[in-house]
């Protein structure tokens, strides 16, 4: 192969002008212009940056922690300031312009973290991605750069729809905020808050019904606690419970309608109702009529309390009021005055259904009936309702055969009269006993029993009781005889009569016998106080005459064995 044969590579041409130069910087140019547009945009973007004061920063991390609405990022803690004065902290948060419409004076902020209370866990999203700050943005409202933050979460928030209520009540036991409100076992609200009422009386409590359960809330709805334990004694025993596990732990307020007023209004925004104490208290509530009587009672009242039961045969018909001391001076007397409340509605009324008759009319016959009672003997006394706790209700009865005493002078209350109480009658019926018992000569019959006793064992001893019968065991010895004697001597017309006499003479011997082992315990039997000492010495007595009369007679039989036939001459 030659040089000639060798095909020479192609040159290259060169373009001279402005060509070569726009290719070698269009890359740079469109860096650029992006640079351009993302810088542009980032700040078309830009919101503005409002500052939030919280007590403290705990969890807050600038760069990282993030606001959210609906847990949607829309902002991001740029810087956290201290303070002066104890005031706190500032975070300054920039926010996304799309978020700006956000940013009112009705807006609220509140921090969400890792919590656990009595309402259970919450925020525990937040246990990996750390805490972040939550919006409320609200309803309308002006533009506003400087906020508060809450220092809890709000129970509600402007997302939420229904109505609240005003509650009030005596005590706040453990209702608390965010306690919740339950219908037939729903949760369907919330408390929002509490706080005292300007008189002092009673204390405020805001609640919240969520739609479309507040169309539930009438005019005529009842509100009652229904968290805690309720515990209640009565006759029955001692009664323990709960309305369920949640509201014993958590606390809650539950509502219902009565029926009676199931066609009244839907309470508007800011009706207030009454918070009862619990569902008895509720209950009790429908009986609105109450007549006030006054009972006098001058033994202890220990174990009756405000709010006890005052019965009738047994049924509930009002409770206790009011119980005092009053002392009248004039007289030197104390009595114990107590106002009861008879409930005219728990009182049923039978007609033949002819007459229709008012609701005032029907408490007007409702009084009439108990004030025809008390005229028909109606009286009050103490009665004890369990013997474990001593609880003491009033009991009303009928009692004509007792008399009525009246002690009220000022006829401000209408009185009932009053008896003692059974355990009372009883106590005064031992004192009559005892104070008889006391009259008693105790220590003069004990001298003379004493004397009698001495007397006896002194005739015991001397021996004249050993020879007494030993003369009945010869003078029955000497009677058998005698009837031996007569019993062949006399007619067989007499044999009946002598059978007789021997009959009653064996008799005699075993009364004798007896009487001998009697003589010989005598020592063991009689002691000072024993009722035998009167009656042996009046046997004694006895037996001696007895013995005078048969001696005398059976001297006599001897001498004139004949006289048994023909009499004595």
């Amino acid at each position: 192969m030659t040089d000639s044969n060798l095909t020479e590579p192609p040159k290259a041409k060169v373009r001279r002008g402005y060509g070569s130069v726009m290719s070698i910087w269009l890359i740079p140019i469109i860096a650029l212009a992006v640079a351009v547009f993302l810088i542009g945009k980032s700040i078309s973007e830009q919101g503005a940056e409002i500052t939030i004061i919280f007590e403290n920063a705990e969890g807050m991390e600038p760069g990282k922690t993030r606001l959210k609405y609906k847990d949607v990022d829309i902002g991001t803690l740029k810087r956290i300031d201290i303070l002066d004065e104890d005031k706190g902290v500032s975070l300054v948060v920039e926010v996304n312009r799309v978020a700006d419409k956000y940013l009112t004076d009705t807006a609220r902020f509140w921090v969400v973290s890792p919590k656990i209370g009595l309402q259970g866990i919450t925020g525990l999203q937040t246990i990996l991605s750390g805490s972040f700050i939550e919006i409320d943005p609200g309803k309308g409202g002006e533009s506003q750069k400087d906020f508060v933050g809450l220092a809890t979460p709000p129970v509600i928030t402007s997302n939420d729809k229904g109505t609240e209520y005003l509650l009030s009540t005596e005590k706040l036991s453990n209702i608390d905020r965010g306690t919740p409100v339950i219908y037939k076992g729903l949760q369907v609200g919330n408390v929002l808050g509490y706080r005292l009422a300007k008189s002092g009386k009673f204390v405020e409590v805001y609640t919240f019904v969520k739609a479309p359960y507040d169309d539930l809330v009438l005019e005529g709805t009842n509100f009652w606690n229904a968290g805690g334990v309720n515990v209640s004694v009565s006759t029955s025993g001692l009664e323990v419970g709960a309305e369920s596990l949640e509201s014993l732990i958590t606390g809650a307020v539950e509502f219902d309608t009565p029926e009676i007023y199931l066609n009244t209004f839907k309470a508007e925004k800011g009706h207030e109702f009454k918070l009862y104490d619990n569902r008895q208290a509720k209950d009790n509530a429908k009986y609105t009529e109450k007549v006030v009587y006054i009972l006098y009672f001058d033994g202890s009242v220990s174990g009756l309390a405000v709010g006890a039961s005052v019965e009738f045969k047994g049924i509930k018909i009002g409770s206790v009021r009011e119980i005092t001391l009053e002392i009248d001076e004039e007289n030197q007397k104390y009595y114990i005055p107590v106002l009861i409340d008879i409930e005219p509605q728990r009182i049923s009324i039978t007609d033949d259904g002819n007459k229709i008759l008012s609701l005032p009319e029907v408490g007007k016959l409702r009084r009439q009936i108990v004030k025809g009672l008390i005229d028909r003997g109606l009286k009050a006394k103490l009665k004890s309702s369990n013997f474990l706790t001593g609880q003491l209700i009033v009991d009303l009865d009928l009692l004509p055969d007792k008399t009525a005493v009246y002690v009220t002078k000022n006829g401000r209350y209408p009185e009932i009269p009053t008896v003692p109480t059974d355990i009372d009658e009883i106590t005064n019926t031992v004192a009559g006993i005892v104070e008889k018992f006391d009259k008693i000569p105790i220590d003069r019959l004990g001298n003379s029993l004493t004397d009698t006793v001495e007397g006896i064992d002194k005739f015991i001893n001397s021996g004249e009781l050993q020879s007494m019968i030993s003369e009945y065991r010869k003078l029955a010895v000497s009677l058998q005889v005698i009837a031996k004697n007569v019993n062949k001597e006399t007619l067989p017309e007499i044999n009946m009569t002598l059978d007789e006499t021997r009959d009653a003479l064996k008799k005699v011997d075993g009364t004798l016998a007896s009487a001998q082992s009697l003589f010989a315990n005598a020592n063991s039997l009689i002691a000072d106080g024993s009722p035998l000492k009167y009656d042996l010495t009046v046997m004694l007595k006895e037996l001696a005459a007895a013995s005078r009369a048969v001696r005398g007679l059976a001297e006599f039989l001897e001498r004139n064995p004949s006289s048994l036939i023909s009499g004595k001459r």
